[in-house]
């Protein structure tokens, strides 16, 4: 991808969190009817990794950490994980060393394997907790 293909990306991406986070900011998605409901929930009654986020989301912007993450730990602790992702597909020079490094260490086969392992023993945790 060009250099400029490259930053206009990072400016569409960029605009897109600005507008994510004015609307997490401004509305609650526990008070609000247009936010998506979770479809795993809805049919089956189980929480999914994601369940709560939008809330935790909302808490998060309004600098209420330990709510967050009491609403939705792992999308709390994987928010960093997700952004680096983001800044070194999109943003990043991936030809530069240190960062084809990162990526392949924070992004590789493995890496993936044992975030999958977490989502799933995650999923099964908080659904037997209740």
């Amino acid at each position: 991808m060009s250099r400029n293909k490259r930053i206009l990306l990072g400016i569409v991406i960029l605009m897109s969190l600005f507008i994510g986070v004015f609307l997490y900011s401004q509305f609650n998605p526990e008070d609000v009817k247009y936010f998506p409901k979770c479809p795993v929930y809805t049919f089956t009654g189980y929480k999914c990794p994601g369940c709560g986020s939008q809330r935790a989301i909302h808490q998060l912007l309004h600098g209420n950490i330990y709510s967050a993450f009491k609403l939705n730990p792992f999308i709390i602790l994987m928010l960093p994980y997700m952004f680096t992702g983001i800044y070194i597909e999109y943003i990043a020079d991936k030809t530069h060393t240190v960062t084809a490094k990162i990526r392949s260490i924070l992004f590789g086969k493995w890496a993936i394997i044992l975030i999958g392992i977490f989502m799933i023993i995650y999923t099964i945790a908080r659904n037997i907790a209740g």
